[in-house]
C-alpha cells in the first residue's frame, strides 16, 4: 500500500532530464534527448515536449505578458525504464517563432535594426524561451517533467 502511495505522488517513480547541445545546427528544430531513471521498473505510455515562449513588454504597473507555443512533439513510444538503470530517448522538435511587426521590420532592413534594438530596449521587451519535458506513467498520479531554459537565436 505505501508503495503504490509513493508510486503515484512520484517519490520513487521515473526521473527525467532534458539534454541539449550547446549549439543546435539548424534554426527552427532543437536536438536533444531525454534521460529516464528509476528507482523501481515503470512503465513510459508517451513523452510529451513544448517549446515556450515568455513574452514581457512594459514596466512596473504596465507591464503585460504573453505565453506563446512555438512547438510540441507527441513520442507515443512506449517503453519500460529498468530499475536503476538510464534509458535515453532522442527527439527532434520542429518550431516556428512568432515575429513581431518590430522584428519583420528589423529582419527587411539592416539599417533599421539598431532602431528597433534601442526601442526594444526602452519598453523593456524581452523574450525567453523554455522546453518542457513531461511523461505519462502508468498509474503514476502525478506525471514527471523537466524544464530548461533554451537560448535561441
Amino acid at each position: 500500500m505505501f508503495n503504490r502511495i509513493k508510486h503515484w505522488l512520484g517519490i520513487e517513480s521515473i526521473k527525467i532530464k532534458l539534454l541539449l547541445p550547446a549549439e543546435q545546427p539548424i534554426k527552427g528544430i532543437l536536438h536533444g534527448k531525454v534521460v529516464f531513471s528509476s528507482m523501481t521498473e515503470q512503465k513510459v505510455e508517451h513523452l510529451t515536449i513544448t517549446l515556450f515562449e515568455y513574452y514581457t513588454k512594459g514596466r512596473k504597473k504596465r507591464k503585460e505578458k504573453q505565453t506563446f507555443e512555438l512547438g510540441t512533439i507527441t513520442l507515443e513510444k512506449r517503453f519500460t525504464v529498468p530499475a536503476n538503470k538510464e534509458i535515453k530517448v532522442a527527439f527532434k522538435l520542429h518550431y516556428k517563432n512568432v515575429h513581431s511587426e518590430m522584428d519583420e521590420l528589423a529582419d527587411s532592413n539592416v539599417l533599421l535594426k539598431g532602431v528597433t534594438k534601442a526601442a526594444k530596449f526602452v519598453g523593456n521587451i524581452q523574450s525567453t524561451y523554455e522546453l518542457v519535458a513531461e511523461a505519462n506513467v502508468k498509474g503514476a498520479g502525478l506525471n514527471p517533467f523537466d524544464k530548461l531554459e533554451v537560448i535561441l537565436t
